[in-house]
């Protein structure tokens, strides 16, 4: 928790305990959701990714195997699907059954369907006050699904619903509720913010940092017409990055690029990705971290028009990720290379992305254990239906033999 109590904006983290926790009771299932039909092949790529998910044991693996089957929970979600996303949820089996119905119950929140929401909120609170599956509740994790159980009841304006799950989240739970804190923030809860987080700066955990630039960034997009606060917020960011280290400075340069081209104001975006731009490059970074990083960025200065240096810097990244391949631990090639092959896709270079993504499920299918390749299987699935790029029939082929290929030992 912040140790210090700040008003307005912050103070929704300085609630007291929860005095009630919700009864027991068996799972229901996705009732009462409705969502549109996903198309043939993004659906048959959601299903290879579950399947494969689901396919990885749960003695001894239930935590990896969960954890996965979340992942694709979270790409139903990417693609507005919380009926398929609450069917999943109910099949995993530890307590991220409880944080994936929060997800669910908070995307209702968000997107009109305010009447489902209490569906969810429901099963969440029923995960939480349950055994967690397989393993000893630690703290960190009943945190998890209270966080997402207090910005959803913030997500619908149910403040004092809120307070009780909120109450004495550890620090490394804080982000939902920066997010949506930021969301609903009024001008003077704002400017509150604004005058006290510095002290937040000066002494508070790199977690509790973390939140609070998350929730300086949600204020910079919020407040996008007025100038004055704007640039203020603006000012605040820059001065909480100072005790950041390079990667998370890159995140929110890029979260604030990304916003920036959201609102069709590429040259914000530009000036941006500029200052990021030799940070990325020239910074002591893991290139399991930097490959991935300028990835992104090199898709975001596509989309602000800056198309022939975009192309250019793919070049650079893949050249990159050549030299450094070795440095890069074989169960991690293929999500360091996973978001390079998205940024040929967004740039419209189809052939490049589907060559990328073959070289992806290959990387992903070599190690002699299954549960890391079901790991890696589920992800570029999940990659693919979120982008919407249809595998041609080789990458599809492949796909289908490495699931196939799932079998002991894991």
């Amino acid at each position: 928790m912040f140790p210090f109590v700040l008003p307005a904006l912050m103070a929704v983290l300085a609630w007291a305990p929860p005095s009630t926790q919700v009864s027991d009771a068996d799972d229901p299932g996705a009732a009462g959701v409705a969502t549109p039909g996903l198309d043939g092949q993004r659906r048959e790529l959601l299903d290879i990714a579950f399947d494969a998910a689901s396919a990885i044991p749960l003695m001894p693996h239930h935590k990896d195997r969960a954890l996965t089957q979340l992942g694709v929970v979270e790409t139903c979600l990417d693609l507005d699907q919380p009926e398929l996303a609450l069917a999943w949820a109910g099949e995993i089996r530890n307590w991220r059954r409880g944080e994936a119905y929060g997800d669910v119950a908070r995307w209702l929140a968000l997107h009109g369907r305010a009447d489902e929401a209490p569906h969810c909120l429901e099963l969440a609170g029923k995960v939480l006050d349950g055994p967690s599956g397989g393993e000893d509740w630690q703290t960190w994790q009943r945190d998890r699904i209270r966080a997402r159980i207090a910005s959803t009841h913030m997500a619908l304006g149910q403040t004092e619903q809120a307070r009780p799950f909120a109450a004495g989240l550890a620090d490394s739970e804080l982000q939902p509720i920066a997010e949506q804190r930021a969301q609903g923030a009024s001008e003077e809860e704002a400017d509150a913010f604004l005058r006290d987080v510095g002290a937040v700066f000066e002494g508070g955990s790199f977690e509790q940092v973390s939140a609070a630039l998350t929730t300086c960034v949600g204020l910079h997009d919020r407040f996008r017409a007025d100038a004055e606060r704007r640039a203020r917020i603006l000012d605040t960011i820059r001065a909480g990055l100072v005790r950041m280290p390079v990667t998370e400075r890159l995140q929110v340069l890029e979260a604030l690029a990304r916003a920036a081209l959201e609102h069709g104001e590429k040259q914000e975006a530009l000036t941006l990705l500029d200052e990021a731009r030799p940070l990325v490059v020239e910074a002591d970074i893991l290139p399991e971290a930097r490959v991935p990083l300028r990835a992104r960025l090199v898709e975001l200065r596509f989309r602000a028009g800056d198309t022939g240096a975009a192309r250019a810097e793919v070049d650079e990244v893949l050249s990159q990720f050549e030299a450094e391949r070795d440095q890069i631990l074989g169960t991690e090639r293929a999500d360091v290379l996973r978001p390079l092959a998205e940024t040929c896709h967004a740039m419209g270079d189809r052939p490049a992305a589907l060559t990328l993504f073959r070289r992806v499920a290959d990387l992903g299918a070599v190690n002699p254990n299954a549960r890391p390749r079901a790991e890696d299987l589920a992800a570029t699935c999940c990659s693919l239906a979120r982008i919407g790029l249809q595998p041609d029939e080789a990458l599809r082929a492949r796909l289908l033999e490495i699931r196939s290929g799932l079998v002991a030992p894991w």
